[in-house]
């Protein structure tokens, strides 16, 4: 029984050591990451480049980053996702239904004011322009720079033991090696650089509802993928390529960069290439 009783408040004590850690890793977040008025970390903020041409683009964001990621391929929308680019409890609190969500409300948005609109993103973007393209015919095409269509043994496995996962710690620090080889890049980098086990497997869910949903893609793809993705294996992400049901593909790969190639080493020929891509599909 005594054993029973240390135990019980070890639990007790480590739980209160872990909210404790949680508020301290929020204050030190908030100072280093100043927020503007509507409570965006500064340089987080959404674009709206919409023009006023026929055609559109809409760009999403990947997990954990921002819209600065997206910066170099101008021309777009593109919006800030819910959770995303906010307070660490922001993120904590963000879900995939509202992801997925936000990402259709931008879509009709951008359709009221454009006939032609083309979808695209940046790994878990990616994932959800495929996922908009699915649900509608009329989107004219498709870009997808290092799509997240593979979900790892790890994060598969999170799923069943995340609850017991956020025992350990609320925030939990990425490892492995760097999404951006260009130093200077990653280090301007806007992203939270933590997550919580429960995001992971909201992260899980979109990959399941993107790749789903490719066999039903019909419109013009292009994806971009680099063969040093630290994120995508090579052969997952050919994998995925294969599961797209339109007849018109390409598939680029890249060399000399990581996961992120949107702002790595080659980014201003991937912008090129893209843009003119985007030109010969829309008016």
């Amino acid at each position: 029984m005594n054993a029973l009783l240390w135990l019980v408040a070890a639990a007790a004590v480590w739980m209160v050591v872990r909210s404790v850690i949680a508020r301290r890793d929020e204050r030190n977040f908030v100072r280093d990451h100043p927020l503007n008025a509507d409570g965006i970390m500064i340089g987080a903020e959404p674009v709206h480049l919409d023009g006023t041409r026929r055609g559109a683009v809409l760009l999403l964001h990947g997990y954990n980053d921002s819209p600065q990621s997206m910066h170099y391929i101008a021309a777009a929308r593109v919006p800030l996702l819910p959770g995303h680019g906010r307070r660490l409890q922001d993120w904590a609190a963000s879900r995939a239904d509202a992801w997925e969500n936000a990402a259709r409300a931008e879509l009709a948005a951008l359709h009221a004011d454009h006939a032609d609109v083309a979808v695209g993103g940046l790994s878990m973007g990616g994932a959800l322009a495929f996922v908009l393209a699915a649900e509608h015919p009329e989107v004219r095409a498709v870009v997808g720079f290092a799509p997240y269509l593979h979900a790892s043994l790890p994060v598969e496995v999170l799923h069943f033991i995340a609850p017991v996962a956020a025992l350990g710690a609320v925030y939990v620090r990425g490892g492995g090696s760097r999404s951006v080889h260009d130093s200077a890049e990653a280090n301007a980098m806007i992203a939270y650089r933590m997550s919580t086990p429960r995001v992971v497997v909201e992260l899980e869910k979109v990959v399941r509802l993107a790749r789903k949903a490719l066999p039903k893609v019909r419109q013009p793809v292009l994806v971009v993928q680099s063969r040093e993705d630290n994120r995508i294996p090579a052969a997952s992400a050919a994998e995925a390529f294969e599961m797209i049901g339109s007849v018109d593909k390409t598939m680029h790969w890249t060399t000399g960069n990581g996961h992120v190639v949107t702002v790595d080493y080659g980014h201003a020929e991937i912008e090129r290439l893209v843009c003119d891509w985007l030109e010969a599909r829309l008016a």
